[in-house]
């Protein structure tokens, strides 16, 4: 990992977020513990001052955190689950006071942290900065063993790679020799030392603005100066222009603040500045990519050819461009300071049907009239969602005053019958674990099938991660029948285009929203994707395989075109198909107007091509 990760991984610690280190290797700035320093042992307080002194000895400083397990990986120990601490065996102050008298010369801003879970258990964590290099190198006293302080020796613990050493000797020995020819005898023999490190590393170079990756240090530089005439103040670069995602990315931080900028670009578009919690939440958002590779996926904040602009931490909504999932927006609601970010695809619309769109059509005798929203819902963690006999007893009894059978209810209604959808019960496309069908049917006096409505869910198998899909239509499964049911003339049962606006409009909330709540913490709960979620939205006259010739219905038999206005292949339309990216969480109203613009797009798709934005 860079310094760059450690900088995010102290962001997310500060949201007390230490599930941040899970996967993690340790490494220059990284050391976890799965038990407590013993400070009450005369070894506990020699192994702690040791490890704080020897990441204050880094360039970057680094973090230990109590509270973890490893596993061993090709030679690496990476930190492999939370397995927090008693909060009771952790006295704060006591841990405060063995770093300021035991690291010498004394420490600046190192932060001893706890982060609380369930069951008054929790992690340690202490956060050490990066010190002043005229402070280098830190000592402390070298070790005894015993409950005695050493007051004549000193030892300096410096961190290589993921362990702590001590200087040797003989190389103690050299650097207080070249401080004395520095400052001159009498000198205190660790000033000299410290002040000897420092030539060398002068030495090594620093990151540049727009060093690294070729062909971008003057855009970078540019964009710098640009943003400090707007009085936006990048700081120094922590990393080189590193290529990530759809275009390249460099890490800053401002001298004395936690809080840092990632300057990003995408090929013609200036660099866009976005504070650093927020390009952690586009990296949590997309994390959920088959690949891992999360911004490829949903793509960095989008740039203007002709200006840098600034994303910063009070940003509610950012508009997001060049990840391979098309184009969308990270979001938030107002007041939640970093936290409950989502992402949403911006709407596209479409008339390829995907492999599930005809999922659960096949019947011997199928309805005249078909109406369905159908959800791919491929949520990261959808390979861990299950049905369960609790989150059906919990949801089921919702049905019948969900949304979609308030539709169903209404539809009859408006035909001035009183026909309500109210008793559900198990349907024909089975229940189980991993699969959902519940309907309920409205008959005619004599007992004949009238409507119907039915809810559907799938989950993917749990060896592997891909989409749940969820299913609700409402199906007039005959004409006749729901005009005898009515109990009242009819002249013109057929639907009208405010009758299929309404319930795509119920049937949404339902696919989307209401089935998901069974499929558990595997559902939308997690707030991630693995892909983009599309609606598909559809409406069609069904017939018997077997029918007869001119027994077929038309589209214009169930549904009223006559809003849609001429068209090439009015009279042999049999369905109306639109699928389009979306995801969940859209108020009735948004839905109500994306519905309608979808429509537009879908009756010109079918060759309608007089119909406008203002038609329904």
């Amino acid at each position: 990992m860079t310094v760059s990760g450690l900088e995010r991984a102290r962001q997310a610690l500060h949201r007390d977020d230490p599930e941040v280190l899970l996967g993690e290797r340790e490494c220059a700035w990284l050391d976890v513990k799965e038990r407590i320093y013993p400070l009450a042992n005369p070894k506990g307080p020699e192994e702690l001052a040791k490890d704080v002194a020897a990441f204050a000895n880094t360039l970057h400083g680094g973090l230990l955190a109590v509270g973890f397990t490893t596993r061993r990986e090709h030679g690496e120990e990476i930190v492999d689950a939370l397995n927090p601490v008693p909060r009771r065996l952790v006295n704060l102050d006591q841990y405060r006071q063995v770093i300021a008298t035991r690291v010498l010369p004394a420490l600046r801003e190192v932060t001893v942290e706890w982060i609380s879970r369930e069951n008054d258990t929790g992690v340690l964590v202490i956060d050490i900065p990066a010190q002043p290099r005229s402070s280098q190198l830190f000592a402390v006293p070298a070790p005894t063993g015993t409950t005695e302080v050493n007051k004549a020796a000193v030892g300096v613990p410096v961190r290589r790679g993921d362990g702590t050493t001590w200087l040797r000797p003989h190389e103690i020995q050299h650097l207080i020799g070249l401080g004395y020819a520095n400052f001159g005898d009498g000198a205190d023999k660790l000033a000299a030392a410290l002040a000897a490190l420092q030539t060398p590393r002068e030495e090594q170079p620093k990151h540049a603005v727009g060093g690294g990756e070729p062909g971008w240090s003057r855009i970078f530089q540019q964009a710098v100066s640009d943003l400090a005439e707007q009085g936006v103040t990048l700081g120094d670069p922590i990393s080189d222009v590193d290529s990530t995602g759809p275009g390249v990315a460099q890490h800053f931080q401002v001298p004395g603040q936690r809080a840092g900028w990632v300057l990003c670009a995408q090929p013609q578009h200036r660099p866009v500045a976005i504070a650093d919690e927020i390009w952690q939440a586009l990296l949590e958002q997309g994390s959920g990519a088959p690949d891992g590779d999360a911004l490829s996926a949903i793509g960095f904040p989008a740039g203007d050819p002709l200006a840098s602009h600034v994303v910063d931490q009070d940003a509610t909504a950012v508009p997001l461009s060049g990840g391979h999932w098309g184009s969308g927006r990270l979001l938030r609601g107002p007041g939640t300071h970093g936290r409950d970010w989502w992402w949403e695809p911006d709407p596209v619309a479409s008339t390829t049907m995907s492999a599930s769109t005809r999922n659960w059509t096949g019947s011997p005798t199928p309805p005249q009239l078909r109406a369905r929203v159908l959800a791919i819902l491929p949520f990261a963690d959808a390979a861990t969602a299950k049905i369960t006999p609790d989150r059906m007893d919990a949801v089921l009894p919702e049905l019948p005053f969900s949304t979609l059978a308030g539709f169903t209810t209404n539809l009859s209604r408006r035909r001035g019958g009183e026909l309500p959808a109210g008793t559900w019960t198990p349907g024909a496309n089975g229940n189980a674990s991993d699969r959902l069908s519940y309907s309920c049917e409205i008959t005619a006096p004599d007992g004949e099938l009238a409507l119907s409505a039915e809810v559907m869910m799938t989950l993917p198998p749990a060896a592997r991660s891909s989409a749940v899909i969820a299913c609700a239509e409402v199906r007039v499964e005959n004409f006749d029948a729901w005009s005898r049911a009515l109990h009242a003339p009819v002249p013109d049962l057929r639907w009208s285009i405010d009758d299929l606006v309404e319930f795509f409009v119920a049937a949404w909330d339902t696919a989307t929203e209401f089935l998901p709540r069974m499929a558990g913490d595997g559902s939308s709960a997690s707030g991630r994707w693995s892909g983009v979620p599309q609606i598909e939205l559809s409406i069609g006259a069904e017939s018997r395989h077997d029918h007869e010739a001119g027994d077929q219905l038309m589209l214009a038999d169930v549904l009223d075109l006559e809003p849609f206005g001429a068209g090439d292949r009015r009279d042999q339309l049999t369905e109306l198909f639109v699928s389009v990216t979306s995801a969940p969480g859209l108020c009735a109203d948004s839905r109500r107007r994306l519905i309608r613009s979808m429509l537009v797009e879908m009756a010109h798709r079918y060759g309608f091509m007089q119909v406008r934005e203002d038609t329904f």
